[in-house]
């Protein structure tokens, strides 16, 4: 066996090279600063004159270091420099800071429109990736950096024109003008590596609360507002700092609304804000269980849960070859478990979906986001055992009684049930009072309870043909009339192109009888090529009651109308 020796001599050599070969930089991501999105992204690209940030490992020094402003020369930093090639031209990128996991940096505004590499060298190491420049595609710093979450916004006051953080504790309110800040609107003529210039780029932008589209007042290079932590790593007033000031729209109000900027087609990633009437302190939503159900809950581990789901759904698809098929039924289905593993806490709540917004791949939820003190909140594999209640569970409703029994899927246990219909599938849950009575088991006692079919079904009145495609760059409007008085309706959609899913959902109140999803929505869908299996649309009409019986912590009665197509394309 060969062993590697190194002559006294050449001691420092051969750990110098050894120091070299260990020393590798491994770019895994070029992004915009604010919006992080991948390069699989539809809205990707880094724009001109836009701050960028390339996550690498071996790359950086063990602390971060900022340059200073103004810079005399574009000479690198930490000893870490990145040039751009995109169309014959190479140019120097301006660096502002390096950190152990990224550096970022200017892009010049005079860099090509294209597609090209750039090059990023750490004390003589180097390594290249990828990069799309585009004219613009706006990103929104938030206040973790590189997660989801809230936006480095400022409420502006209307008495003095000063400036507060945007916070659940400090809410905006309808008719308030905000400060977002982020990068990508375009490129400037002002030297770059200056600080404080002021350009206002070419870039015609729209920018959204919610599903609502809110008036833009000014938008440009710029410095914005004390109060921003100290520590955040971009330095405000750099080159590339961007603020749109905008107006927020009448009805909209939340802890965590989103906030949308989007240029042509590019949609920017996004970032949420609260709005309050009247602003002031913005408490998060709560628990919709009894009260004392919750405080018995939040010290509990483990919780046996029992659901029971009732509705009409409707369908159609188009497979393959182009088939359409149509279905439509009446079902009942039931479930009894305990999950041991968490906290009973987090089943404690069952939520409304904020109104006139729009959740883009779940975020954000009822609660904010996916990010927990800094850090993004694990998922949690669920543990379950199924419980006994009984053989059967009886519906008993205008039309007669039905029957759902116990059964074994696999490995699972559930209670489910044949169409519930007469002659005609769907045509069981006629309006009118209905009663679900449980026999009991071993596990789980015998327990009744009831719900009700309003009079006005729930319709989906203007349901797009399966078989024209979805124009992403324009708004979709949904209507319907009926439906359980005081609920919300749901539109959810979405398409899995290449094993990658992406969806959204929007939410409304009943009474409203319409909700328009957004083009920068649909955008954040990606096209899906025909046959498009994996293109849907489901609207959803929903009320969710709750029972209680022996061995259960939380029992819940979900009475729901369903209109859904599948095969859909979205272009």
């Amino acid at each position: 066996m060969r062993h590697l020796r190194c002559a006294k001599s050449f001691l420092v050599l051969c750990l110098a090279s050894a120091g070299l070969a260990s020393a590798q930089i491994t770019i895994t991501n070029v992004s915009n600063a604010g919006s992080r999105l991948p390069a699989s992204s539809t809205s990707s690209g880094i724009a001109q004159g836009a701050l960028f940030v390339v996550a690498a490992r071996g790359i950086g020094p063990a602390d971060i270091q900022q340059a200073s402003f103004p810079l005399p020369t574009t000479d690198g930093l930490a000893g870490v420099t990145i040039q751009v090639s995109v169309g014959g031209a190479t140019l120097d990128a301006i660096m502002v800071y390096v950190a152990p996991d990224e550096v970022a940096a200017i892009l010049p505004s005079l860099t090509p429109i294209g597609t090209g590499t750039i090059k990023v060298t750490s004390n003589g190491v180097s390594a290249t990736a990828p990069i799309k420049v585009v004219a613009a595609a706006f990103g929104i710093f938030t206040q973790l950096q590189g997660h989801v979450g809230t936006a480095v916004a400022f409420n502006v006051s209307a008495d003095d024109g000063s400036a507060a953080p945007n916070s659940n504790a400090q809410s905006a309110q309808p008719g308030q003008d905000v400060l977002i800040n982020g990068t990508g609107l375009g490129a400037i003529t002002s030297d770059e590596t200056q600080s404080g210039v002021i350009d206002v780029p070419a870039s015609a932008i729209k920018v959204y609360v919610g599903i609502k589209p809110a008036t833009v007042v000014s938008a440009g290079r710029g410095v914005c507002c004390d109060g921003l932590d100290p520590a955040y790593r971009i330095p405000q007033g750099i080159a590339a700092w961007d603020v749109i000031r905008f107006t927020i729209p009448d009805g909209v109000a939340g802890c965590f609304i989103p906030v949308v900027v989007q240029i042509g087609n590019s949609v920017s990633n996004l970032a949420t804000i609260s709005v309050v009437a009247g602003g002031g302190d913005c408490a998060p939503a709560v628990s919709t269980l009894p009260p004392e159900l919750t405080l018995r809950l939040a010290g509990q581990t483990g919780v046996s849960i029992g659901t029971l789901g009732f509705g009409r759904s409707d369908g159609v698809a188009e497979g393959a070859q182009g088939r359409i098929s149509m279905s439509k039924g009446d079902t009942g289905r039931a479930g009894f478990s305990r999950i041991n593993n968490v906290p009973a806490s987090l089943f404690a709540a069952d939520y409304f979906y904020s109104e006139n917004v729009c959740q883009i791949n779940g975020f954000p939820g009822p609660n904010g986001g996916a990010v927990v003190n800094g850090m993004e909140a694990p998922i949690v594999p669920l543990t379950s055992v199924p419980l006994d209640a009984g053989p059967t569970i009886s519906v008993i409703g205008p039309s007669g009684t039905r029957t759902i029994t116990r059964q074994t899927v696999g490995t699972s246990v559930v209670y489910m049930a044949p169409e519930f219909g007469n002659a005609t599938p769907g045509n069981y849950y006629d309006p009118g009072h209905y009663t679900v009575t449980g026999t009991g088991g071993k596990d789980v006692g015998a327990f009744s309870t009831s719900f009700d079919v309003p009079m006005a079904p729930f319709v989906w009145t203007n349901m797009p043909s399966v078989t024209a495609p979805i124009d992403r760059s324009k708004d979709l409007m949904i209507t319907w009339t009926g439906g359980i008085p005081g609920t919300q309706v749901t539109i959810e959609g979405g398409t899995l192109v290449n094993g990658v899913a992406a969806g959204f959902l929007c939410a409304a109140p009943v009474s409203a009888g319409q909700i328009t999803v957004p083009s920068y929505v649909l955008l954040n869908v990606s096209p899906n090529p025909a046959p498009a299996m994996g293109g849907q649309l489901t609207l959803l009409n929903a009320k969710v009651t709750t029972f209680t019986a022996s061995g259960l912590d939380i029992g819940s009665v979900r009475n729901s109308g369903t209109h859904t197509l599948q095969g859909l394309r979205f272009q």
